[in-house]
């Protein structure tokens, strides 16, 4: 069950890092204002405190819950600064590769996390056709680059969030391990502007909700900008939850490794919106990259069923 609730998860966040890419490319918005946007407004989660939320038993147990937060958000930062560098449909597997590969080394060892040999060799090969279909041949890129490093970086980063959350949900029920876990992901935000470079470059020109609706006011078209970030928003948070939860009941290295069924997805959607819409979304595709990037898929289907079955 676990592994059917991280998959929609998954699925869900393929549609969230197309319109990440979007945000930050068409919309213009540097990748600080955009954490921090993304990580103050999920700060409200604390006030679920007084209404059934756990008080952790050690300091050692705050610490891990704000080591799993502050990274989540770090890994976010460092994820789009690879996205502004690099095409979605590129980055975006490699960080689910780096993830998966490093979970699988810090689960086993922080969490004495056993799987069978079959489950070991399913969550190399998912990670193998992610590392696939991160390789790109596009104009102005081929094979690896700096952006690339920075999709490594968020990896491990993101893979640091998830070992430190499971801590949490194997010694608190999920409803409180959420809460604390995320709701440090929010207090990372109010430090951003606590950090004098950071307050400027947030509020050095009006804010990306100030700017949405002060252009809705003299055309009805940027409405659709307001809505695409609102939208953006409550599909991130249903997939964090979906991923979260089936990080707490079930295995957090199989939970994560299947980050590669999220980039099966993207390659398919970002191809068909690149034939199809391509004034809505386009990459572009060299000889062969298409063939890759299908054997690839191929890869992450044999490393899913390995998996499940």
């Amino acid at each position: 069950m676990s592994l059917l609730i991280a998959i929609s998860g998954y699925l869900i966040l393929a549609v969230v890092a197309i319109m990440d890419k979007f945000i930050v490319s068409e919309e213009k918005i540097s990748p600080v204002k955009f954490v921090f946007y993304s990580t103050v407004s999920i700060l409200p989660v604390f006030f679920l405190l007084p209404f059934g939320v756990q008080f952790l038993g050690s300091n050692f147990d705050y610490a891990m819950s704000l080591v799993s937060g502050f990274t989540f958000a770090l890994a976010l930062w460092a994820m789009y600064i690879g996205l502004e560098k690099s095409e979605v449909s590129h980055t975006g597997p490699l960080v689910g590769a780096a993830v998966a590969l490093f979970v699988l080394v810090l689960g086993q060892v922080f969490l004495r996390e056993s799987i069978s040999l079959q489950q070991y060799i399913g969550v190399l090969v998912l990670a193998l056709g992610s590392l696939l279909i991160s390789f790109e041949q596009s104009q102005n890129h081929r094979g690896w680059h700096g952006g690339m490093l920075w999709g490594v970086v968020a990896g491990l980063l993101f893979a640091i969030s998830h070992v430190t959350a499971k801590y949490i949900y194997a010694h608190y029920d999920f409803y409180s391990g959420f809460v604390w876990t995320r709701g440090f992901i929010g207090v990372f935000g109010v430090v951003l502007l606590l950090i004098p470079t950071y307050f400027k470059e947030i509020l050095r020109k009006k804010s990306i909700v100030r700017r949405a609706w002060d252009t809705v006011a003299k055309k009805k078209a940027s409405a659709g900008h307001v809505a695409l970030i609102v939208t953006d928003k409550v599909l991130g948070v249903v997939a964090v939850v979906l991923i979260q939860y089936a990080i707490a009941v079930g295995s957090v290295t199989l939970v994560n490794a299947l980050a590669g069924v999220q980039y099966a997805f993207l390659v398919v959607v970002v191809g068909l919106l690149s034939a199809f819409s391509p004034r809505l979304f386009k990459e572009e595709y060299r000889r062969g990259e298409m063939a890759q990037e299908a054997f690839a898929v191929f890869i992450i289907g044999v490393g899913l069923a390995l998996l499940i079955v």
